[in-house]
């Protein structure tokens, strides 16, 4: 039996070498292995670590506070305040989520309020006043960067200049009761936005929206009864 299945062996190989032509034995070829497909994560919370777009300020900022100034004729009011800030922020470090840089923000700067003082003569808060006009803002601030590039300043000192104009109309005072006139101005204010420089899931409201506190210098060079200089104050928030 033995001797049987080492003819057939043998045989087999004779046969291989035939084929070939070359007298030589082929083995049979290795099977070929297939390198494994690697497919990329799909999963929802998967993200970059790297942040790859550039940091830029946001399109427009916004401010919301109150008003108060004067000397004499005091003006009790809500200001506004809105600009496009230009310039380009730059990373704290390669890969730092902060960015920090210069800020040129043309802006309308519009308030809404009473007056109170000698030209009400006797009365309280007599007259509504009413001024808007353009003006430049310079800061220099520093906020967090998200993942698409955008710096939200929350923390900024800056300074604003505006010329505004608009409507004062007396309503009850008796020097002229029912009696209204054009006043123009010049304002200028220091101040800052005091928040957080954190990503807004980790700072909460304090990365979206700033305290807004600075000091005002206003003179009111057009008017026929309220020419002068006045000094005051805002407080409000800044986003």
């Amino acid at each position: 039996m033995r001797s049987a299945l080492l003819c057939a062996t043998l045989f087999a190989t004779v046969a291989a070498a035939d084929e070939d032509g070359d007298g030589v034995a082929v083995p049979p070829p290795s099977p070929v292995l297939q390198a494994p497909t690697i497919r990329p994560t799909r999963q929802p919370g998967f993200t970059s670590t790297r942040l790859r777009a550039e940091p830029h300020w946001p399109l427009a900022l916004f401010e919301v506070s109150g008003l108060v100034s004067g000397l004499q004729n005091v003006f009790f009011g809500v200001d506004l305040v809105a600009g496009v800030p230009l310039g380009l922020p730059t990373r704290s470090s390669p890969r730092g989520r902060q960015a920090s840089g210069w800020v040129v923000m043309p802006v309308i700067e519009a308030s809404l309020g009473r007056v109170n003082g000698p030209v009400c003569m006797g009365v309280r808060l007599c007259a509504e006043r009413f001024l808007v006009g353009p003006g430049v803002k310079v800061g220099h601030g520093v906020g967090a960067l998200t993942a698409d590039g955008l710096v939200r300043p929350g923390r900024m000192m800056y300074l604003q200049v505006a010329v505004v104009g608009g409507n004062f109309d007396v309503q009850d005072a008796p020097l002229a009761p029912g009696d209204a006139w054009f006043e123009g101005a010049v304002r200028a204010r220091v101040g800052g936005h005091l928040g957080s420089v954190e990503l807004p899931a980790a700072g909460g409201l304090f990365s979206t929206f700033s305290l807004n506190v600075a000091a005002t210098v206003e003179y009111v060079a057009l008017s026929p009864f309220t020419r002068g200089l006045g000094v005051g104050g805002v407080v409000g928030v800044a986003f």
